[in-house]
């Protein structure tokens, strides 16, 4: 999945969910398994956190990074391949950098083993080799790293000079009579309202950002100026309709709602809450659109008057370039090009121009039309509590709750107000294939279906347009707050092997086996010492535990073991005190 200019892939039994996304933040829970995240950019405050059951990381830099969550083992090991960043754990900070391998042994960072880099695996080539498509993607030549699935484009269309317009990208795999907004359908998703999602392999980048434009009877994509911040929205579209509207009289139908493609120049109009900026920044960072007329369409919108009627629209009086279905279609989440309706020339001509689909959601406008999966997550991974650097914001309230509202004003999005806190809704995303990758099973997807990495991250609209709310308390999640006199773990794990040095025995763990198929002994680890006193208060209380039947140390008998033989070893070197030489 990309996340404006990074990418995060997930490896095979992982389970993943999306705490916050937001022009500033992504944040996301990971309970277990393994992630690949390569961050190409980063805007000034922007954050990349990865909640785990242990500690919380922090991406620092541009770089690449990967992360494995084993909860049964208590470890959490990050390895820093390119970058830096920096976990949180119990009143302790552990600064990564560059080359990097770090396993932590529960939410203690001070109990640790670094490593260097290790060999990598199967998921690592996997996913080296799709940062490098990314990389090199001809698409980069018109557009900007951060305009998710601009990749996509690559394998399904070409790019043209138009005079008036620039550097145009036309489809070359549609079918004859095809149009923007045409092969998909509607869901509605909060906060945006109703979100067009297309079944087009390359449908994300073009239905959701910068505007179409009919060439010689072609339809071309005009893209997001560059060097300008790519702004999602959920339907680049504007709507047609109204009391007594028919795209066809003879064909009785009822009600039903149509829409075209915005063109170039076109100001798009919310149905959600923004402010000025939102509003400004999603119109002046998808087109090339005079800020006047921006201005001047925002203040309307602002007084609750988003008619929009009067405006001259490019497309509308394009031939075959609206899109008409009956509204229980549209409602729920059916497929439009199956049930599109033929428009007649009185249909184009008439009708009232809108920017909101005056249609009240149901639960299967949320749920969408297909099949639900039968999968689902052990329920241990879905309960697990997570450590989060940063506050996640509320939830929302379920949609039977919210229902009611809806119908007051059909498909508009009603203003954010406090709710209570509810279980989150756990993602699982289909892991990289092996080998060469399995181009043939991918294809073999319904696209209606298959959720590619482009597709599962939509920014939300502006952290000023749209209010965020934060919990105090989330559910599975507790977030580790701003700590004084906090512990930097790596410098206090130097300090004390400095102390200790000629005397400390390093233990034997190996390295992380990522390639489990190479027996590679690899580098040994630097372990970070306990005192002897914690450790042997730890060996007496394992002892008093044997002689009542359990273990009073909730680690495995193993590791107890390598802790008893490594005690005793300190003994013999140090055999005169509980402390160690000057």
């Amino acid at each position: 999945m990309q996340v404006g200019s990074a990418a995060l892939r997930l490896g095979s039994d992982t389970s993943l969910e999306i705490l916050q996304l937001d022009d500033r933040i992504a944040q996301f829970r990971l309970t277990q398994g393994t992630i690949n995240l390569r961050v190409r950019r980063m805007d000034p405050g922007q954050i990349y956190e990865i909640a785990t059951p242990f500690l919380a990381f922090n991406a620092n830099r541009p770089g690449r990074y990967r992360i494995d969550v084993d909860p049964p083992n208590h470890q959490t090991t990050i390895i820093v391949w390119e970058g830096a960043g920096e976990a949180f754990g119990e009143n302790a900070s552990f600064p990564l950098r560059a080359g990097d391998t770090v396993r932590f042994h529960g939410a203690d960072l001070r109990d640790h083993d670094i490593f260097g880099p290790p060999r990598q695996d199967d998921f690592d080539r996997y996913s080296l080799d799709r940062d490098r498509r990314l990389d090199r993607s001809p698409a980069l030549r018109y557009v900007d790293d951060d305009l998710v699935g601009y990749a996509d484009l690559d394998d399904y269309g070409s790019w043209r000079s138009v005079p008036s317009y620039g550097d145009v990208w036309f489809p070359n795999r549609v079918d004859a009579g095809w149009a923007p907004y045409r092969d998909g359908h509607w869901v509605w998703q909060e906060p945006w309202g109703w979100t067009w999602v297309d079944h087009a392999p390359w449908g994300f980048a073009p239905f959701h950002y910068g505007r179409w434009v009919s060439v010689s009877n072609y339809w071309g994509w005009i893209p997001v100026p560059r060097h300008r911040r790519s702004i999602y929205a959920p339907a680049l579209v504007a709507f047609i309709g109204g009391r007594g509207w028919s795209p066809s009289f003879s064909s009785g139908y009822g009600s039903s709602i149509g829409w075209f493609p915005l063109g170039p120049r076109d100001v798009y109009v919310p149905c959600y809450q923004a402010s000025r900026d939102y509003f400004t920044r999603i119109n002046g960072n998808n087109t090339v659109i005079n800020n006047t007329i921006i201005t001047d369409i925002y203040n309307n919108y602002a007084r609750g008057d988003i008619d929009i009627g009067q405006v001259n629209h490019v497309n509308r009086s394009v031939s075959d370039a609206i899109t008409a279905v009956p509204g229980d279609v549209f409602k729920n989440s059916r497929s439009v090009r199956k049930a599109a309706i033929r428009l007649d020339g009185d249909a184009i001509a008439t009708g009232d121009i809108t920017s909101v689909a005056p249609i009240t959601p149901g639960a299967q406008s949320v749920i969408g039309a297909g099949k639900a999966t039968r999968v689902r997550p052990p329920d241990e991974a879905v309960e697990r509590r997570v450590v989060a650097r940063h506050a996640p914001p509320l939830r929302d309230r379920p949609f039977a709750t919210r229902e009611p509202t809806l119908r007051n004003a059909p498909g508009r999005v009603p203003k954010p107000s406090a709710v209570e806190p509810v279980p989150a809704t756990n993602i699982r995303v289909k892991p990289a294939p092996r080998g060469p990758f399995a181009e043939r099973e991918h294809r073999s997807v319904d696209a209606s279906q298959r959720a590619p990495e482009r597709s599962a991250i939509r920014p939300l609209p502006g952290t000023e347009g749209t209010p965020r709310l934060r919990s105090e308390v989330t559910p599975r999640v507790r977030v580790i707050p701003a700590q004084r006199g906090a512990v930097n773990a790596r410098a206090d794990g130097f300090q004390r092997r400095r102390a200790l040095a000629g005397r400390d025995t390093e233990t034997t763990a190996s390295r992380p086996a990522l390639d489990r198929g190479a027996g590679d002994p690899g580098q040994q680890p630097t372990r970070t010492r306990r005192s002897n006193i914690q450790q042997t208060t730890e060996h007496d209380a394992e002892t008093q535990g044997r002689a009542s039947g359990r273990s009073a140390n909730p680690r495995d008998s193993r590791h107890l073991s390598g802790e008893r033989e490594q005690l005793n070893q300190y003994r013999r070197e140090v055999p005169n005190g509980n402390t160690a030489p000057e």
